[in-house]
Formats: C-alpha cells, sequence, structure tokens
C-alpha cells in the first residue's frame, strides 16, 4: 500500500510497499523519491544527495540532504498520529538544531482555538484536513502560526511581537486570505510588581477584557487564548484581578 499527503506545500509518500524493516535508501532530489528512482551505490556521490531513513513500520523518519563529500546540509524530521499513522509533525532542521521549518498536522490546539474563536464554532472536531506551520525568528522564538487547510487554503494566522527582553508585548490574530484581522492581545509586564497586564480586543477592536497576572510571563509565551477566556472579564473588573495566572 502507498499513502500519499498532499498539501501545497508538501507531497511525499510516507508510507511504501508494507515493508516492515528499518531501512535506508539514497536519491538525488525530492523529485527523484516521488518518482520511487532510488540511486545505486555508485551513484550516490557523483553530485549531492538525500537519504532517506524509513522506521521497522516502513514510514519515512527523516530525509537528510548531504553534499556529495558527505556534509549535512539539513534533516527533515517527521512524527506520526498513533491511530491512523497520518503525519502528526514535520521538522526541518539545520546541522547545528536550528529550526528551518516546523509543521503541526491535525488538531493542533493553536490551530483549534484560532478556528472556534475566529469561525465561531465551539468544537472542532479532530479532523486531520488541516495543518499549522510554526514560524520562528532568527533567535528561535516562535513570530507566527499560519493556519491552513490541506487543499492549501489560508484560514489565518497569529502573529507575535516581543521587546527587547524577549517578553510578548503583541499578539494579533487574521482570519482567511483576506488577513482580516479578529483578535489582538496587547501585553505589559511590570517588573517593579511581578504583574503582566493584559488587554484583549475582539474583532471591532472593542475591549472585551483588561486584567492583569502575577508571575514571569517568560514561562508562559505565547499565551493567547490559553490564558484568558474571550469576554470573561471587563475593564471595570480589572482592578479587583489581580492573581489570575497563566496556565
Amino acid at each position: 500500500m502507498r499513502i500519499v499527503l498532499a498539501t501545497a506545500m508538501l507531497a511525499f509518500p510516507v508510507l511504501l510497499d508494507g515493508q516492515s524493516q528499518p531501512r535506508i535508501e539514497y536519491y538525488r532530489t525530492e523529485d527523484s523519491f516521488r518518482a520511487g528512482l532510488k540511486l545505486f551505490d555508485f551513484e550516490i556521490r557523483d553530485a549531492d544527495y538525500m537519504e532517506v531513513l524509513y522506521n521497522n513500520l516502513g514510514f519515512v523518519d527523516s530525509f537528510r540532504w548531504y553534499t556529495k563529500t558527505d556534509t549535512l546540509l539539513k534533516s527533515r524530521l517527521y512524527e506520526y498520529w498513533a491511530d491512523d499513522l497520518s503525519v502528526k509533525r514535520l521538522l526541518e532542521i539545520t546541522p547545528d538544531s536550528l529550526i528551518l521549518r516546523e509543521l503541526l498536522f491535525g488538531d493542533e490546539l493553536k490551530s483549534r482555538q484560532f478556528i472556534e474563536y475566529a469561525f465561531g464554532v465551539d468544537v472542532v472536531a479532530d479532523f486531520r484536513d488541516r495543518f499549522t506551520e510554526v514560524i520562528y525568528d532568527s533567535i528561535l522564538t516562535i513570530a507566527a502560526y499560519k493556519i491552513m487547510s490541506t487543499q492549501g487554503n489560508i484560514l489565518g494566522a497569529i502573529f507575535f511581537d516581543y521587546d527587547s527582553l524577549g517578553y510578548l508585548i503583541n499578539e494579533t490574530w487574521f482570519k482567511g486570505n483576506e488577513m482580516n484581522r479578529v483578535r489582538e492581545f496587547r501585553y505589559k509586564f511590570d517588573h517593579a510588581t511581578g504583574t503582566q497586564e493584559v488587554i484583549e480586543r475582539g474583532m471591532e477592536g472593542q475591549v472585551v477584557s483588561h486584567v492583569l497576572i502575577r508571575g514571569d510571563p517568560h514561562q508562559n509565551l505565547p499565551a493567547g487564548s490559553a490564558a484568558i477566556p474571550p469576554g470573561t472579564f471587563s475593564p471595570a473588573d480589572s482592578a479587583a484581578i489581580d492573581s489570575l495566572k497563566l496556565e
């Protein structure tokens, strides 16, 4: 059996022929891998090449790209859901373990929160019809989540901004291909008191919550709706609320 996962960004077979022994194969490129054009041993180092490692279920564990002189260029690692063995996570890293790309497939928490809020869906079924790209900045802090359907449609995005000390100061949610702003969190940490002020604005730009949170927000970033249920607090409540902690 051959299973093929296809998205606008990615298309590859993850299970080949039901073979059940760990093994390594070599290909020139991803295109030749998809076409099943394996390299013979004497061909491998004629040019840059790609190594494919399979686990004992016949699934791809990793892709590794090398120069013709065997210098590692980058790696792509895969994790799978336990129930149907579809791809759960894809991670591309440099030889120094710097993250180049991360994709989370299926019912990832942040995409669930986004869809529940932006599309008004109270319960999001555990469908494997979407994936979330996690975008990192130069110091490996999460800069954005991009949520897409497996057909390549943009469902939305969440962007994070930080101050010079690495504290989250702004989180903005955008919906659909038109990137309409639907939610925003503003964060301000007071080092003297050890509290963080959080203001949430809704789809119309209105303030829907305004709270103070005790504790170092460095331990809880990114925060967003995991911290504050939308519409729970009003600005009038904020003076009395000084002990709500991020979960």
